[in-house]
């Protein structure tokens, strides 16, 4: 479970600021909360929705998460002299020379932990892992100025390590390479629980919900479900996935003459060294009454499908997927050729205690002001991004900070500018 996520100097944001998941005191809506014993008095949201005007800096929110999940993954892969992927503030040219800082606080089996790091493009500067295994903080390891480490555990196996971490490698990257159990634990919640999506449907996403399909039949029966709200004529789905490996690429021309169908079923996909063609087959059946009455099954391929339902079907494989096991998603613009009422079906199972029984939550960017609704969201559930129009920073801030009445028509007092965080517009002609 996500707890706080606080970025500085990456992209628009330019001094710290910090997405919270901590409840506040609004009574509303019990059931869009997580409760634990690990934060004491205090719960987690199931959900967060952040707006803003475009270019104000929402989608840099989900690409700090982004960057920071793909150092943790891939930096203990870095040789000698490889860059890290560094996006400062570039309006401040202090700035420039100033490392991007990420902290990141969450439960994984029960225990909290604390994560922070900054760098530039050359090097790690500041790492640091605490946790709180009974309560109390605990300090994992610290780093600072790239090389100066400090331990309170394991301080001999931590230090072999610490000697044997690059200057431009994540040490808690390199250490879970080397098997140190204390950060795998944080390593694990990077690359398997936190899920992150953009606006695209990405192939692998449709192979996710294939897989789903395909599993049993209860699954099936929800994504159909799904699926029906998209498009009232669906009454069944098949899909399969043909894996065919290509042992050498030289002598084959992957191109959409080469294989028939290319653009629409087949995809390349690697894993570590090797490569496989990936065909997915996905047809749709439709009922419909002929001139007398009678009913008939259409069948249709995937791609004659609405671009609707084909993104729903690539976000329903990935949404089980995280709602059974207690996952962080992240989406990008989850309006994205999607109805308002499919956003509210696919938010609906995240506030659900008998649908989300692991306590999964998801977080989202959006410009669908029709969910704005404090019959669906709690206060502390909204979010604002907005750009400082005079310096070009992002400011990042909760709707519960101006205390509107629970029976406020948020949709309304947000399109008449009273949160901040939309478009200006003059009234200059453009043509």
């Amino acid at each position: 479970m996500l707890i706080e996520f606080s970025i500085e100097n990456f992209r628009s944001f330019k001094e710290k600021v910090t997405l919270s998941l901590l409840s506040s005191s609004d009574k509303s809506l019990d059931d869009n909360l997580i409760k634990t014993d690990v934060l004491n008095n205090y719960n987690l949201l199931r959900s967060e929705a952040i707006y803003g005007a475009n270019a104000s800096g929402k989608s840099n929110i989900v690409f700090a998460l982004n960057s920071l999940k793909n150092l943790v993954k891939n930096s203990h892969k870095f040789q000698k002299g490889t860059k890290i992927d560094y996006s400062p503030f570039k309006l401040d040219k202090k700035y420039l020379s100033l490392p991007s800082k990420f902290e990141v606080i969450f439960i994984k089996n029960n225990i909290r932990y604390v994560y922070g790091v900054s760098f530039t493009s050359e090097k790690i500067i500041d790492e640091y892992l605490c946790y709180y295994p009974k309560g109390r903080k605990a300090l994992i390891f610290e780093r600072k100025d790239t090389d100066n480490y400090r331990f309170t555990i394991d301080k001999k196996e931590q230090k072999f390590l610490s000697e044997k971490t690059l200057q431009n490698v994540l040490y808690l990257s390199n250490s879970t390479k080397l098997n140190y159990r204390k950060t795998s634990d944080v390593f694990d919640w990077f690359k398997d629980t936190l899920k992150i999506i953009g606006t695209t449907d990405h192939p692998q996403l449709i192979e996710d919900s294939i897989e789903s399909l395909n599993k049993d039949k209860k699954l099936k029966e929800f994504i159909l479900k799904g699926l029906n709200e998209a498009d009232l004529g669906i009454v069944d789905i098949s899909a399969s996935i043909e894996k065919v490996s290509i042992e050498d690429l030289d002598e084959i021309e992957i191109s959409p003459e080469s294989v028939p169908n290319f653009k629409k079923n087949f995809m390349l996909k690697t894993s570590g060294e090797d490569i496989q063609l990936i065909n997915m087959e996905i047809k749709t059946i439709h009922k419909v009454l002929n001139k007398y009455g009678d009913e008939l099954n259409i069948s249709f391929d995937f791609e004659e499908e609405s671009e609707g339902t084909k993104r729903l079907f690539s976000l329903i494989g990935l949404w089980i997927d995280v709602l059974r096991n207690g996952r962080i998603l992240i989406v990008d613009e989850l309006d994205t050729k999607l109805h308002h009422l499919l956003n509210i079906l696919l938010i609906k199972l995240f506030h659900d205690p008998t649908q989300n029984k692991c306590n999964a939550q998801l977080i989202f960017t959006t410009h669908n002001t029709n969910l704005l609704d404090l019959d669906l969201f709690r206060r502390d559930q909204i979010w604002f991004t907005e750009k400082n129009p005079s310096f070009g920073n992002t400011d990042l801030y909760s709707l519960i900070e101006f205390s509107p009445r629970k029976d406020k028509n948020i949709q309304k007092g947000y399109l008449a500018g009273r949160y901040g965080a939309i478009p200006f517009i003059g009234d200059e002609r453009i043509f």
